[in-house]
This record gives C-alpha cells, structure tokens and sequence, in this order.
C-alpha cells in the first residue's frame, strides 16, 4: 500500500487509514466480509470517500490488505492522525 502526505482536490476520491471503532459494521467490497473491531487488537481499515462525476457518492471500507490487493481503486492511502475528538 502506497502512502501520500497530502489529500487530492476536493471533489476526487480519496483513501485515508483509520483504526477500526468499536461496533462498526461495514463490509470490505473486496473480499465481502465486515471489517470489524477487535479487543485488544489495533485494527486498521482504509476508509475511502467515493467521488463519481465530481460529486460525493458514498464511503467503502476495506480491510488494508485488500485495498492494496484490489490495486488502491481510491488511490494512495492518505496518511494523517484522525481528528481530534471534542470533550
């Protein structure tokens, strides 16, 4: 998996890694099963935000390995820390 420092133009897709959160439910479009926490195991999922035609369409996630696998169809994964919570 490639790793850029900087996100594209808004308006194109974009991939980014975050840690998976406690009770997330999505599924990989790769290999269709749910990208999901685990307890006292830091996952990761690459979470990419889909633009079609310039327009937001919808989010997919992807287990790392199979969005490396799939060839990065969002392109390189963005790396940079998520945002702050608010207390």
């Amino acid at each position: 998996m490639s790793l850029v420092l900087s996100p594209p133009a808004v308006g194109q897709s974009r991939a980014v890694l975050r840690p998976v959160p406690a009770g997330n439910s999505a599924v990989c479009p790769t290999c269709g099963a749910l990208v999901k926490f685990a307890a006292r195991v830091r996952k990761q999922q690459v979470i990419a935000n889909v633009y079609v035609d310039g327009r937001w369409a919808r989010v997919e996630h992807f287990h790392p390995t199979c969005y490396t696998e799939a060839g990065e169809p969002h392109g390189a994964v963005i790396e940079n820390p998520p945002p702050e919570r608010r207390r």
